[in-house]
């Protein structure tokens, strides 16, 4: 008995200091935040890089110096980041804030995991933000967020490949974008064998090419499509056009860059390309598509290394059309978020607001997020000015995503998420040089949807 009383007095004391220690630190709630005397503290996710990692947590810095009493502490979220919130969700560990995968978020809206932000955009609190990089998808119904940053894509390449070949650069007006054919004849002027053969000469060993025209369309086809006349989903929602033969024939098209031109590296070639920035500097390849933030990597290499880094809209089937991708900031429904949702929203307004986030944007990893930063002058000097940007960027990027962008159906399609389950792999047949487009659609992508979807998407 005595045993038994003197382990119950020394575990009472112990709870008692522990208790104690909780209590001068503020307890943790069921987020995992600590709160501190008179100081909300808030959780923050996201991924990326090394360089986005040090950019964001520098925009956080900012926030907490100029805010004492709010304290946002980052969390970059290594591996699958949707994999992660689902375990943090089950577990009721979410964060107030963070990243959020873009096909994901309808799902997490509906349930009630992320908080409606219409009442924010509606009062003006957060200010005006470009239409289609707004998540909405239903007709006036709840807003998931907007991204926090505007990507394009466009065509990056080495000035100093095309200066040695003589070839003109690409176009950097949407009205004078190339042609796919005059794009075609471009990259096969690049693209030389070992022996140094182009695709069209006698003799040329596909299998051992020394330089690439081109890289990255299968990966990002979408604009292609959508210049065909094509595309995945009509602009509604309600209609399936993968389906359809424009959307077919852009399809077939990019993967002849690889079986029928011999232009572009096949997936089986992919490991021997390297990073984007170094496959440019070693003229491994000649252009590469990509969205605007590959310029954080590539415009670095411009500084530091000297890469002659040159920027042009994209070729056209029909019409000159890029594609929008941005990641939202969304707000997590926590107990954290409820209670302290004015300092939640104050660090969504900051974060959101370009001018709290410009060495992200002059690094080149973001652009704005605000019609007025494409348009007034002063501003768009404020973020271009500096010598990551080329002096072209202000033609091929900037006027390039105010009037050509087509939405992507990540920012309005609830079945975007599904669809890309049946779309990847099927497509990874075409890309591979198994199927052609026509075969993998008819055989493979239609009677899946039809399977999963009824008649929800029937013409």
């Amino acid at each position: 008995m005595v045993r038994i009383k003197q382990s119950i007095t020394i575990f009472s004391i112990l709870f008692l200091i522990t208790s104690l220690i909780t209590g001068c630190l503020g307890g943790t709630d069921a987020t995992g935040t600590t709160k501190k005397d008179g100081v909300v503290q808030l959780k923050f996710t996201y991924w990326g890089g090394p360089l986005e990692k040090k950019a964001i947590e520098g925009v956080i810095k900012d926030f907490n110096d100029s805010h004492p009493k709010i304290q946002v502490n980052p969390q970059q979220v290594q591996g699958s980041y949707l994999e992660k919130m689902n375990t943090m969700a089950s577990s009721n560990t979410l964060p107030d804030l963070g990243y959020f995968s873009e096909g994901s978020l309808p799902t997490w809206l509906e349930n009630g995991k992320i908080k409606d932000l219409k009442p924010l955009f509606e009062s003006g609190e957060i200010n005006e933000k470009l239409d289609y990089a707004i998540f909405q998808f239903d007709d006036d119904g709840p807003i998931g967020g907007a991204s926090v940053a505007n990507e394009v894509y466009n065509i990056y390449y080495n000035k100093d490949l095309f200066d040695e070949k003589n070839i003109p650069y690409p176009p950097t007006k949407a009205e004078d974008a190339w042609t796919w054919e005059e794009f075609i004849d471009v990259a096969k002027k690049l693209t030389v064998d070992r022996n140094g053969k182009h695709p069209d000469d006698p003799g040329f060993d596909p299998k051992n090419i020394k330089t690439y025209g081109v890289n990255n369309f299968s990966t990002r086809y979408e604009p292609y499509i959508y210049s065909n006349g094509g595309g995945i989903v009509s602009l509604d929602g309600k209609d399936i056009l993968i389906d359809e033969p424009e959307t077919i024939e852009a399809l077939q098209k990019i993967a002849d860059l690889m079986y029928v031109h011999h232009v572009m590296p096949k997936p089986s070639d992919l490991s021997t390309i390297p990073n984007v920035d170094t496959a440019l500097l070693t003229k491994r390849v000649g252009m590469t598509l990509d969205g605007q933030w590959a310029l954080q990597e590539l415009g670095k290499a411009k500084v530091d290394k000297n890469l002659n880094l040159g920027i042009g809209v994209l070729p056209k089937f029909k019409e000159p059309v890029t594609s929008s991708e941005g990641t939202p900031i969304v707000v997590f429904d926590t107990k954290n978020s409820k209670e302290n949702w004015d300092e939640t929203k104050e660090f969504l307004k900051f974060i959101m607001d370009p001018e709290n986030s410009l060495p992200l944007i002059q690094s080149g990893l973001w652009m704005p997020n605000e019609v007025q930063w494409y348009k007034d002058p002063e501003l768009i000097k404020k973020w271009t000015d500096n010598p990551v940007h080329p002096p072209e960027y202000k033609e091929a990027v900037i006027d390039w995503a105010m009037n050509n962008v087509r939405q992507n159906p990540n920012y309005y399609w609830k079945d975007r998420s599904k669809v890309n389950q049946i779309l990847t792999p099927a497509l990874d047949q075409l890309w591979s040089g198994e199927k052609t487009a026509e075969e993998v659609v008819k055989d493979d992508i239609m009677p899946k949807i039809e399977k999963q979807f009824g008649d929800k998407y029937s013409n």
